[in-house]
């Protein structure tokens, strides 16, 4: 991998630095932890937000030690099935009561984020707090409730069902003529720190993801990455591959999310938190990697000395 063209834009939340030179940031992993499940459940009432409290102190645990052990650091995404502002809330104000890593203030739609907002900075936990997320056709209320809410980090979700290639991808994040990009959207919305979502769609279009990574990158110099697990849902055939070896499963969630890593993505949303100890190593092992070429091939000198590299081997 070689040196990026732009000069790179570094996001630092909560003390983790997202984005840099390809190898020079450890890859920032985020897992769902409220998520919607047929056993198992975590989240019991998905509007008044009661949860299992036992069990998300258990998910809480397993990231963070898993995290400590590779040198990857984490993150939580709270959006899950919550189906009330409320609960969104009580989601968020859990989590934060147990970790101080970042939180993502997702949720369904804008209905559940926007009155969220207000609760999170009566709280005071704006600075922990990565809005998730910005959208092509987010209306001004949305933008103005994550500006007086003083949250300064969000993710750009680059997506439209008419915009699709990573050309067109790169006139939603910065605009054309007279249609506002995202980049103009977290201006107005008072963001001094962005991540950009390159959205995922299904397994072989990852490659699209993973140019889009390189391009924003590249070019902008923006921290990119995506949930590349969301395309293992559509691959119809999987259960079969499954049915004769178990393992396929989880390999499936590593090398889906290996193949925009590989691309120089910042972050990932890798899914449920019980994938961790499975993929985290997995992802280490790739940052290794991309950290000893940065080092020893491109000749940076500001590698960040938690990554994996110096860590587990």
């Amino acid at each position: 991998m070689f040196p990026l063209e732009a000069e790179q834009k570094i996001v630092e939340i909560q003390g983790i630095k997202i984005g840099g030179q390809i190898g020079e940031n450890p890859i920032f992993m985020i897992g769902s932890i409220f998520y919607k499940a047929k056993t198992k459940k975590v989240l019991k009432d998905p509007r008044t937000g009661d949860i299992d409290k036992a069990a998300s102190e258990s998910l809480i645990s397993q990231q963070e030690e898993i995290s400590e052990l590779t040198g990857l650091p984490c993150g939580y995404d709270t959006g899950g099935g919550a189906e009330t502002p409320e609960a969104l809330w009580k989601l968020i104000e859990y989590v934060a009561s147990q970790t101080k890593n970042p939180i993502l203030l997702g949720g369904a739609n804008p209905d559940l984020r926007v009155p969220t907002c207000k609760m999170i900075s009566d709280a005071g936990l704006s600075a922990q707090v990565i809005y998730n997320s910005i959208e092509p056709h987010a209306k001004e209320e949305e933008l103005v409730a994550i500006k007086d809410a003083n949250i300064k980090c969000a993710i750009l979700l680059a997506f439209d069902s008419r915009y699709i290639w990573p050309k067109n991808k790169m006139e939603l994040i910065q605009g054309k003529n007279d249609k506002e990009g995202l980049m103009k959207k977290a201006e107005r919305a008072g963001l001094s720190n962005v991540l950009i979502d390159t959205a995922t769609l299904d397994v072989p279009s990852l490659a699209i993801n993973a140019r889009t990574i390189y391009m924003i990158k590249d070019q902008l110099g923006f921290p990119a990455g995506c949930g590349a697990h969301n395309a293992l849902h559509t691959w119809s055939k999987l259960a079969e591959f499954t049915g004769r070896e178990p393992s396929v499963k989880p390999i499936s969630n590593v090398m889906v999310n290996s193949s925009v890593q590989m691309m120089g993505a910042d972050f990932i949303l890798y899914g449920p938190i019980p994938r961790a100890n499975s993929i985290f190593p997995m992802m280490a092992m790739n940052q290794s990697i991309l950290t000893y070429n940065a080092m020893r091939l491109n000749k940076f000198r500001n590698v960040n000395r938690n990554s994996p590299l110096f860590k587990i081997f």
